[in-house]
């Protein structure tokens, strides 16, 4: 008896399987596509800011190009004309009515040898210690490569309403040849040299400190300081009546 137990038991076999069990191969298969997608993904992002870079850069040259190109403004005669203060129908002493005239002769060169420049209608406000001297017009013209052009332009205030301490020291200093003035401008420009042409560019030009005593003596013009793309809306471009 003991005999055939022991034949029995050496008979006895164990068998091991040579696959992983199923859900250990597809725990392994997800890990596999989520690092393939991870990797997929990281590859898009990579390219994605590769472009943006690669635009936000052409768009700085193109910038640099355009602002390069700009005209070159300078505020050369600025002559108060008419000025004028009269009192007013409101109660308030501090209250006046202005009549003003500002006559500006400015020069504006294109600076460039090869790009023509063309301007829409150009608007002027001029102002001096926050009291507004008027607004006026300027059509538009071509400007050719190199060339520089005298503008003349007048503005007119008609019983405006202003405090009569700012219009009662603008008459002072006027009279003592110390006003000083801002002129603002603002104005659509095109550039074109050949096949290439850019148009409708807004730009506003600041001339902010525009001292009568320097142009009356012909010491020095006042210079301009032109920005492209402004963010505000362009003034109506209809003259004062």
């Amino acid at each position: 008896m003991n005999n055939n137990y022991n034949e029995d038991k050496g008979e006895r076999r164990v068998y091991f399987s040579e696959s992983l069990p199923t859900h250990r191969a597809t725990s392994d298969s997800g890990t596999k596509c989520r690092r393939r997608l991870f990797a997929y993904c990281g590859r898009i992002c990579i390219g994605a800011f590769g472009i943006l870079l690669a635009l936000l850069i052409i768009a700085v040259i193109f910038m640099s190009f355009l602002q390069s190109g700009l005209p070159e403004i300078s505020i050369k005669t600025l002559q108060l004309s008419k000025f004028e203060i009269h009192d007013s129908t409101n109660q308030n002493h501090n209250n006046a009515v202005l009549d003003a005239r500002v006559d500006i002769s400015m020069t504006v060169r294109n600076k460039n040898d090869k790009i023509e420049l063309s301007y829409g209608d150009i608007v002027v406000n001029v102002a001096s210690d926050d009291v507004k001297l008027g607004k006026s017009v300027i059509g538009g013209f071509s400007h050719g490569p190199g060339n520089t052009t005298y503008l003349n332009v007048t503005t007119n205030v008609v019983g405006d309403g202003v405090d009569r301490e700012n219009a009662l020291e603008i008459q002072e200093e006027k009279k003592r040849v110390e006003m000083v003035a801002q002129v603002r401008m603002e104005a659509i420009i095109g550039f074109h040299a050949g096949i290439f042409s850019i148009e409708k560019v807004p730009i506003h030009v600041r001339c902010d400190d525009v001292q009568q005593f320097l142009l009356v003596n012909r010491i020095k013009e006042a210079s301009c300081n032109i920005r492209m793309f402004p963010f505000r809306v362009l003034p109506s471009s209809t003259p004062p009546s």
